[in-house]
């Protein structure tokens, strides 16, 4: 009789140990965390937060970025001469106020454009998507080497709470940018006209 008994122990014992190892073996792309951090952005309407900025090259910056979506995203450099970065549906500006010079890109030529999308969506037949989870750090890549946007975008998020803290993009030059968000306050109401272009008279 307690010999049937530490077998079934036993074998209860077994079946927990299993399933806790295939608790902990599920990769991140099983738990969905794609579909979770689309939900994040679905869920933002506006976004305010400091930012560090890492080049490969060596240079950093710090500053502010404003975030409303779909499309429209600021972000302010503070060095000693000025520069913003503005977004609008079409174009990726670079507003150097000090010089009174604007600059202006299609903004679908940058992997930044994935996540500023009225509806984001970070799976696509054009470009190779993973996630992965590593120290409480959910890592999504979506990689694209040809074309329109080509690059890769990386963007990275606390598990708990769930929340994006930091993206880097490899544009096609190979040149590597790294932005780590801090001070995130949401809900704020912008002016039109915060996201307006300057319009300088030549």
């Amino acid at each position: 009789m307690m010999g049937r008994s530490r077998q079934r122990f036993g074998e209860g014992l077994s079946l927990v140990l299993s399933a806790l190892f295939l608790l902990i073996a599920v990769p991140a792309h099983a738990i969905n965390y794609i579909d979770e951090a689309e939900s994040w952005f679905a869920k933002i309407t506006t976004m305010k937060a400091d930012f560090t900025q890492i080049v490969s090259d060596g240079t950093m910056a710090e500053g502010e970025l404003h975030l409303r979506r779909p499309h429209r995203m600021k972000i302010i450099y503070d060095l000693d001469e000025p520069l913003v970065l503005l977004t609008t549906p079409v174009w990726l500006h670079v507003d150097r106020p000090e010089k009174k010079t604007l600059t202006s890109y299609p903004i679908g030529e940058t992997p930044l454009s994935l996540i500023l999308q009225e509806q984001v969506k970070l799976r696509s037949d054009e470009f190779k998507t993973k996630s992965f989870l590593r120290d409480g750090i959910i890592s999504i890549v979506m990689e694209k080497r040809t074309g329109k946007a080509a690059g890769v975008l990386t963007l990275e998020f606390t598990e708990r709470p769930f929340e994006l803290r930091r993206w880097t993009i490899v544009d096609a030059a190979d040149i590597t940018t790294t932005v780590t968000l801090q001070n995130m306050r949401f809900g704020h109401k912008y002016e039109n006209k915060f996201f307006t272009p300057s319009n300088y008279q030549r």
